[in-house]
């Protein structure tokens, strides 16, 4: 049996911008792992995965890792003649955008990267992914294998694919529902607005001991993701059609600080992403408001501790949510290795590695048969409620805005620390839309 082997290199502390000055110490670094991780794979392996191994592709993801470092084992079990190689997860989709665009620079790009949906047009315009319309083509019938025509269009950049959507993840609101019973609420009957969710959150702070009303947590989170979530649950929107300016100027745009300044009146405080999930797991918080990839964990650590219940954020009539989650893209230009590469991203895609995704995760599948099949998802589906939340999302999700122009990443730093001002309540709603609203105008590219 083949083993994944993990490169030793971590993700960087990304900077607002890639300069040149990070490459030399990025290559640097780059040799002296690379080849402690050569040798260290050459001792392991022997001349037997040598000779077998004919192609070796490279992939770059973010986390979880073990989800990847089996689903890589499972694909080389089945072609012997290929090894797969996974470079050190990356926190966030940003932190992996800019190590794809410095590996591109030094001219040591993976061949696969799992990118999150906000920055395949980054990628794509850059030039750095092959475009995957002829191998699609050359499948047939994309529905009969799975894949779902709305979730191929939120990989799309210019008309054409640029990735197989491979885990997706929608916003989601997580309850402990021993808590709201505790603080006088209804586990069978929980809130459906704002005002009614904040009163709970309020009503279970006041229960003492430690315990937090509500998170709704937007550091940690790639892309400005979960700030995006609340203005486009408004009915409002993120970017003009042709993506060359902001619209979030709008009411819209102001309920969502309007909503954080609410979260911070009503106790939240500033947690990493990681603090915030552990405080839920330990039964310290009644409401988290992130992506639904965190279920497994969080039913894991309430397992005989306390019961949860999965929620849709409040959303008005016809308003659609962004999209979390990756696509699977092929960067390597080598016509051999995009072959492989294209099988690769057809397994990882495919029913059986959907399956796996959803039984580590709770991301969404992206593969149909998966979700219908009794033997894979179907049973799994029809008796998990909170599980089957996310299923029952997809048809209000839509395209995960990405700003345009080499600033993309500066402006949604940008954009969290405004939110950031609100909701520590340094500054008002207004006032902070206002100088956001500028402030991404300055760094969107001019026409």
């Amino acid at each position: 049996m083949f083993k994944a082997d993990i490169e030793v290199e971590g993700p960087k502390q990304h900077q607002p911008s890639w300069e040149m000055d990070m490459i030399s110490d990025l290559n640097r670094r780059d040799f002296l792992y690379r080849s402690a991780a050569l040798s260290m794979g050459a001792a392991l392996s022997g001349p037997t995965l040598a000779q077998s191994a004919s192609i070796t592709l490279r992939i770059i993801t973010s986390t979880p890792k073990e989800l990847y470092d089996s689903l890589c084992v499972d694909f080389m079990q089945k072609r012997p003649g290929v090894r797969v190689t996974v470079d050190t997860p990356s926190p966030d989709y940003d932190d992996l955008s800019l190590r794809v665009l410095r590996a591109s620079i030094s001219g040591d790009i993976p061949d696969i990267a799992f990118q999150g949906f906000n920055r395949i047009d980054l990628l794509a315009s850059r030039g750095l992914a092959i475009s995957m319309d002829p191998f699609m083509g050359s499948e047939g019938d994309l529905v009969s294998l799975g894949y779902q025509p709305s979730l191929l269009e939120m990989a799309k950049f210019n008309g054409k694919v640029f990735g197989l959507p491979f885990a997706i993840s929608s916003p989601t609101l997580f309850y402990n529902l021993n808590l709201v019973e505790r603080a006088g609420g209804n586990p069978d009957n929980l809130p459906t607005d704002w005002p009614e969710i904040l009163d709970l959150a309020r009503a279970i702070r006041r229960l003492g001991d430690g315990i937090m009303g509500l998170h709704y947590a937007y550091i940690g989170h790639s892309g400005a993701w979960t700030w995006m979530a609340l203005v486009m649950s408004e009915g409002g929107e993120i970017l003009t059609p042709d993506a060359k300016d902001i619209a979030f100027d709008s009411p819209q745009g102001l309920e969502a600080l309007e909503l954080f300044r609410q979260f911070g009146q009503a106790g939240q405080i500033e947690m990493s992403l990681d603090q915030t999930r552990q405080a839920f797991s330990a039964g310290k918080m009644g409401i988290l408001g992130t992506a639904n990839s965190y279920l497994r964990s969080a039913e894991k650590a309430a397992a005989g501790h306390f019961r949860i219940r999965a929620a849709n954020l409040p959303l008005k009539s016809n308003a659609k949510l962004p999209v979390g989650g990756n696509a699977a893209m092929i960067l390597t230009r080598d016509l051999d290795r995009q072959k492989v590469a294209w099988d690769f991203v057809k397994y990882m895609t495919g029913p059986e590695a959907q399956t796996k995704l959803v039984n580590t995760t709770g991301y969404i599948p992206a593969n149909d048969i998966a979700v219908k099949k009794p033997e894979l998802l179907g049973k799994f589906f029809a008796e998990n409620t909170n599980a089957m939340l996310g299923v029952e999302q997809l048809p209000i999700l839509t395209k995960w805005p990405g700003f345009p122009g080499e600033n993309a990443i500066k402006i949604t730093d940008l954009i969290r620390d405004h939110i950031q001002s609100v909701v520590t309540l340094r500054r008002e709603p207004k006032a902070v839309l206002d100088d956001m609203v500028r402030g991404v105008r300055a760094l969107l590219p001019r026409a």
